[in-house]
């Protein structure tokens, strides 16, 4: 594009060369005006008057210098004499267009072999008089060297910074644009310096813009005389999409006054993709705070109805009532399993790794997706290997695999044709260095253009509209695959859409880690002394719930709804057992052991906590260490018998080992599916 005016730079390029300190000779100051003899005299620049034909009337000292004129006064002299014939004959073309064309300027050279270029300042009004501006030619080759240098390293500067940067003039010709701002907008240099106006930028650039007219809004409110400094933001759609951040505003010279516009354009696509992707951290955050409530306040409701339904099954209804009831517990069932799946999904938990079984933590991301697959007419086959060994993992992050894998083959095949299948396969492979577990997941899509297969572990790379996704799912898999020694492959099935295979080396649980074996009944359940039993759960369905349950089996059971009055109950009778939900108002479960066992209340040994929330935080830090037992709602009728039954034995065993009722856990082992 056109380079930067050299006008400015020239009146300053060598201020050693002129009467710098001088006050410039101003047009203004002409022959009838009182100052003009004053001023002419005194200018830092070679002044000369002349007439039409380049007669002298008048030059000051720094012109007779320049001209080499010896007389103080060389009115009536002709400039052609001083000049060589060439130049003269230039001159004169000068002044014949000197009533058309006032800025007109002519190199010359002076019979002494000097050269200067002349330049018509001013015509004087009524007068046919020139006033005409010497100065030495080399000076002037000097100063224009200089400036081409300058310009140069201008360009250089401006080329080398990460900014694009376009300059425009006040009728908006375009004086300099840098590379970087053609790359951001994938024209190249060539096709770039052929545009000379802002319009014909506009018009090039149209297309490429999500809103074309918002390019052009700023320079359009500088032209109509607004001229405020303007931050905004451009969507590009082509040649790929990206965020551009822009800075506008005018150009001020020393005096104030404005003499171009400035636009400077940063690329933050990047930036912008991880403030959405820390945006939405920050909602799965909230989201994982959240959902420990939502499931406590559901779980509730969910044990006493799967309960109550269990003890209808139990009581010899007729077939159709039976049926009813079976309807109820097993949708009661499902439910259950869609909160604990939420619960293990969405909580937030410090990265551990502990035996996990694959197959199950498949089924469980599933259940997840389970809708939205089969709204989208997508069809899931699982072939899960039946003797795929466990093996040590964090099984929250393993869940984030499968489920980044499942997403991005539901959302292929949507965006091929609306629907399709999914297979997901496990195997037990064999393997040199150790055996290895692995987990298949394709689908009959589009597949992935060979162009980009190198690409698609990239972190923000993504080939999703604009909005859709953030480029980091496949990322993600890669990491964590990785974190746990493993390997992600990638390969196009012929015909058949994309698959991507994840395999995993099985690690042994180390002695120290194995977990604790779950309850079992000895001699059943039968077996077990009927007992005394205070329930203290502030939910009073599920209290009534369990009392009816162990009333049932024979115990003595009494139910308070506030643990406060809990505490003044043991104080006052002897109970054999005590039941107490977790989570309750005033004093909740930690805070009534703790008094317990400040106290030195024999009870401390023998409670059974019940909650709704075994994922959270909080409440794994307070059962885990101390190894209480506990149940996960909603738990089953037959999970409560056994683990009363259970403790109750191991309390009316000799108390060889005190701490021998808290090293096991009363869940079953499907508890927390």
């Amino acid at each position: 594009m056109s380079g930067l005016s050299s006008s400015a730079l020239n009146e300053h390029a060598d201020p050693g060369s002129r009467s710098a300190f001088k006050p410039r000779f101003k047009p203004a100051h002409l022959p009838g005006d009182d100052s003009f003899g004053a001023v002419f005299e005194s200018a830092g620049e070679a002044l000369l008057l002349t007439d039409s034909s380049g007669i002298i009337q008048r030059a000051n000292a720094p012109a007779r210098k320049l001209l080499g004129l010896k007389v103080s006064n060389p009115h009536g002299v002709s400039l052609g004499t001083v000049l060589a014939e060439s130049s003269g004959e230039r001159l004169l073309r000068l002044c014949d267009s000197a009533q058309a064309d006032k800025t007109s300027t002519v190199d010359a050279s002076l019979v002494t072999g000097h050269s200067v270029r002349i330049t018509l300042r001013a015509v004087v009004p009524g007068s046919h008089s020139l006033l005409l501006c010497l100065e030495e030619g080399s000076v002037v080759r000097r100063a224009e060297e200089k400036w081409r240098q300058v310009d140069a390293e201008l360009r250089s500067v401006l080329d080398s910074v990460p900014t694009g940067i376009l300059l425009l003039d006040p009728a908006g010709h375009v004086r300099f644009s840098s590379v970087r701002f053609g790359q951001l907008f994938g024209m190249e240099a060539r096709s770039l310096e052929q545009l000379k106006t802002f319009e014909e930028l506009e018009e090039a650039l149209a297309l490429r813009f999500r809103n074309p007219g918002g390019f052009a809004a700023p320079w359009r409110a500088f032209a109509q005389g607004q001229g405020e400094p303007v931050h905004d933001e451009l969507e590009i759609q082509r040649p790929a999409r990206r965020v551009i951040e822009r800075f506008s505003r005018p150009v001020l010279d020393g005096e104030g006054r404005t003499t171009g516009w400035l636009e400077l354009y940063s690329d933050v696509t990047g930036e912008r993709q991880i403030q959405a992707k820390m945006l939405q951290t920050e909602k799965m955050a909230a989201l994982g705070q959240l959902v420990s409530g939502i499931a406590h306040e559901l779980n509730n409701p969910l044990t006493a109805i799967m309960g109550y339904a269990q003890l209808l099954l139990g009581h010899g209804l007729n077939p159709g009532q039976l049926s009813e009831a079976k309807k109820v517990y097993h949708e009661a069932e499902r439910a259950r399993r869609i909160v604990k799946n939420l619960l293990y999904f969405a909580r937030e938990t410090k990265p551990e790794r502990g035996r996990v079984d694959i197959n199950e933590i498949i089924e469980r991301t599933l259940a997840l997706r389970s809708y939205e697959l089969r709204v989208e007419n997508i069809a899931v086959d699982c072939d899960l290997a039946a003797d795929l060994p466990k093996t040590m993992a964090d099984p929250y992050q393993l869940q984030q695999v499968i489920l980044n894998l499942v997403i991005n083959a539901e959302q292929a095949l949507i965006e091929g044709r609306g629907q399709g299948h999914v297979w997901i396969r496990t195997r037990h492979l064999p393997h040199q260095a150790g055996a290895r577990i692995s987990i298949e997941i394709a689908d009959d899509g589009p597949g992935i253009s060979p162009e980009i297969v190198s690409r698609i572990f990239d972190p923000f790379f993504t080939t999703k509209p604009l909005g859709v996704g953030t480029g980091l799912g496949l990322s993600i898999v890669y990491g964590i695959v990785h974190q746990h020694g493993g390997e992600v492959m990638f390969d196009n099935q012929s015909g058949l859409g994309a698959r991507f295979t994840v395999e995993l080396p099985v690690v042994e649980t180390p002695a120290q880690e194995r977990p604790v074996a779950v309850l079992t009944p000895v001699n059943g359940a039968a077996s077990a002394s009927r007992g005394h039993i205070l329930v203290i759960e502030d939910e009073p369905t599920v209290a009534q719930l369990v009392v009816d349950v162990l009333r049932e089996e024979g115990h003595q059971v009494e139910a308070v709804l506030d643990s406060q009055e809990g505490l003044t109950r043991i104080s006052r009778t002897s109970y054999d057992l005590v039941i107490s939900d977790l989570r309750m108002p005033r004093l909740d479960g930690p805070a009534f052991y703790e008094t317990l066992v400040r106290q030195g209340s024999p009870i401390q040994n023998r409670i059974l906590f019940i909650t709704g929330d075994t994922l959270s935080r909080r409440t794994l830090e307070f059962l885990e260490p101390s190894g209480l037992p506990y149940l996960a709602k909603p738990f089953l009728v037959e999970e409560l018998k056994l683990a009363v039954n259970r403790l109750l034995q191991e309390n009316q065993k000799p108390a060889a080992n005190p701490k021998s009722g808290r090293e096991k856990k009363a869940h079953s082992a499907d508890a927390g599916d």
